[in-house]
C-alpha cells in the first residue's frame, strides 16, 4: 500500500510540475478545394504540445510536437518529427523539423485560400528539400532537408544558419543554409544562400551533384498595406571527373500585396520562373498567380477564400480554388 501510495504521489507531483511548463495549443480547417472543375470536401486538425523550463544557469530549453509526430514509424526519419532547441545569450540552437537557415529568415510570398490552392505563393529551397511542380530538385532533395537550425538576434539584426547530414541510399547528402534578416522601420530586408548536395549516387556514377539557390526578399508596410518581393536564383549542376556541368537554372521573381481593412483582408501575388537548360534544350517560363479574401470571425476563426492559376514546365496551366475556414485554439 506504501509503494502505491509512493507512486501516486510522484505521480501527482511529477503531473503538476509538467503542466506549469507545457502547454497545448492546435489548429483545424475544414472547406471545399476544387481544380479544373473536380471538387473534394477536406479536412484536417492538428493539436501541438510544447514544453519548455530554465537552467540553474538562465538557459532556456524547449521542445515541442504535433500529435501526428508523437509515434515515429517504421521506416520514418526519427530526427525529422518535432523539434528541441536550447538557446542563451549565445543564441537558439534547435534540432529537428525546422526551417533551412535561407528558408527561415527569407520565407515566402503571402498564400490565398484556406488551404494555400497548391501553394503556388511559394519557392522551393534546396537545403530544406521541399518540391513544388516548379522545382529542379530531384532525388537529390527528395530526403533532405535541415535539421540543426541556429539563430542569433542582436535588435534588427537576425542571423541564421542549419545543416544536415545524411545517407541516402548509401549516397552522402548534406544540405547547409544560412541567411540574413533586417528590419528597418517599415522595411524588412532578408537574403540567404542554400546547398544540398549528394556524393557517390548510384544514379550519378558516382559523381557529385549539387543544387544551389541565391534567395532575398524585401517587405514593406504602408499602413494597411504590406508589399512582399522576391527574388531566386537556383542552379543544378554535376561535377564529375573534376569537370562540373550545369543541368539546369531557373531564376523565380514575384509580389504579393495584403490590404487590411477592419476585419477583411485581401491578398494578391504573382510569380514567374523562367528555366533554361541547355543539356535537355529547355528555356520555358512557369506563372503562378492567385487572388484572395478573409473575414476575421473572432475567437481565432477565419473564413478564406482563394483562386490560383499555375502553370508548369511541360506548358500545362491549371485553375484551382478553395473556400473554408482556418481555426486556431
Amino acid at each position: 500500500m506504501k509503494k502505491i501510495l509512493l507512486a501516486t504521489t510522484v505521480l501527482t507531483m511529477s503531473a503538476g510540475f509538467a503542466a506549469a511548463d507545457v502547454s497545448v495549443s492546435g489548429d483545424g480547417r475544414m472547406g471545399i478545394k476544387s481544380s479544373d472543375g473536380n471538387s473534394v470536401f477536406e479536412h484536417r486538425v492538428r493539436v501541438k504540445f510544447s514544453g519548455s523550463g530554465t537552467t540553474d544557469a538562465g538557459l532556456s530549453f524547449g521542445g515541442s510536437f504535433r500529435a501526428n509526430e508523437a509515434r515515429v514509424a517504421a521506416g520514418d526519419d526519427a530526427g525529422n518529427k518535432g523539434s528541441v532547441f536550447i538557446s542563451g545569450a549565445f543564441g537558439k540552437v534547435t534540432f529537428g523539423s525546422v526551417d533551412s537557415g535561407d528558408a527561415a529568415a527569407v520565407g515566402q510570398l503571402s498564400s490565398v485560400g484556406y488551404a494555400g490552392v497548391g501553394s503556388g505563393n511559394s519557392i522551393s529551397y534546396a537545403a530544406d528539400g521541399g518540391e513544388t511542380a516548379t522545382d529542379l530538385d530531384s532525388d537529390l532533395t527528395d530526403s533532405a532537408g535541415a535539421k540543426v537550425l541556429y539563430t542569433y538576434s542582436a535588435g534588427a539584426l537576425t542571423v541564421t544558419a542549419s545543416t544536415a547530414q545524411l545517407s541516402n541510399g548509401g549516397a552522402n547528402q548534406q544540405a547547409y543554409g544560412v541567411g540574413v534578416s533586417y528590419a528597418a522601420g517599415s522595411m524588412t530586408l532578408a537574403a540567404g544562400y542554400g546547398r544540398n548536395s549528394v556524393e557517390g549516387a548510384a544514379d550519378l556514377l558516382g559523381a557529385t551533384g549539387a543544387i544551389t539557390d541565391m534567395t532575398a526578399k524585401v517587405t514593406y508596410e504602408m499602413g494597411a498595406t504590406t508589399f512582399k518581393a522576391i527574388y531566386q536564383n537556383k542552379s543544378a549542376d554535376v561535377t564529375l571527373d573534376d569537370a562540373e556541368l550545369n543541368v539546369a537554372t531557373a531564376v523565380s521573381m514575384g509580389v504579393s500585396v495584403d490590404y487590411k481593412m477592419d476585419l477583411i483582408t485581401l491578398t494578391g501575388y504573382s510569380i514567374t520562373t523562367d528555366v533554361q537548360s541547355d543539356l535537355i534544350d529547355l528555356d520555358v517560363s512557369v506563372n503562378r498567380s492567385g487572388v484572395g479574401v478573409g473575414y476575421d470571425l473572432g475567437g481565432g476563426a477565419t473564413v478564406k477564400a482563394g483562386w490560383a492559376q499555375i502553370s508548369d514546365l511541360d506548358g500545362e496551366s491549371a485553375s484551382a480554388m478553395d473556400v473554408g475556414l482556418n481555426f486556431s485554439f
